[in-house]
């Protein structure tokens, strides 16, 4: 099995006792490599996840490949409002589900883009996200806008800090 990295992250500094998070992480392939070095961790990844001492343990120098459910959709429009509604395009279907969060990519207003959002509703064409839009005029999709779930992991030192390192990889075949 060969690894090739899609994105990488900000290094977790998971501190014994007191659980760390990273930003919200929009997911490209799922397959999120997590390595410990000179201390264990306990990890979670969701939503908003805390770890704590009943999370996934991880020992000292080790690495782990963990996968999440990816879900991304092109987006044909916008309405703006206290909620933000996105559509998609006819019949291309909605992989979103209630309480994913999701990350708007690649729109061409300005503060359109959001990093990790709620999902409040789903229906077969469209998902109504908890973001204030109201303030933003003339928002425009383009022909690149898409709607990715996120994802935060959280991670908890097991006896001192541990240094978490974080990639998003792509599981391909030797040659």
């Amino acid at each position: 099995m060969a690894l090739k990295i899609v994105q990488t992250y900000t290094q977790l500094g998971a501190t014994a006792g007191v659980a760390a998070t990273t930003a919200g992480i929009a997911l490209k392939t799922g397959y999120i490599r997590v390595s410990t070095a000179s201390t264990g961790a306990y990890l979670e990844i969701g939503n908003n996840p805390v770890a704590t001492v009943n999370s996934f343990h991880m020992p000292t120098q080790s690495t782990e490949i963990l996968k999440e459910r990816i879900a991304r959709q092109k987006i044909s429009g916008i309405t703006t409002g206290t909620t933000t509604t996105i559509t998609f395009f006819e019949n291309s279907g909605n992989p979103f589900l209630v309480n994913d969060y999701v990350a708007i990519e690649g729109a061409t207003t300005a503060g359109i883009n959001t990093t990790h959002t709620q999902v409040l509703s789903v229906s077969p064409s469209q998902i109504v996200i908890n973001f204030n839009s109201t303030s933003l005029v003339g928002v425009s999709v383009g022909s690149t806008a898409t709607v990715v779930r996120s994802v935060k992991i959280s991670a908890m030192g097991t006896t001192s800090t541990s240094p978490i390192s974080i990639a998003e990889v792509q599981i391909t075949s030797q040659a």
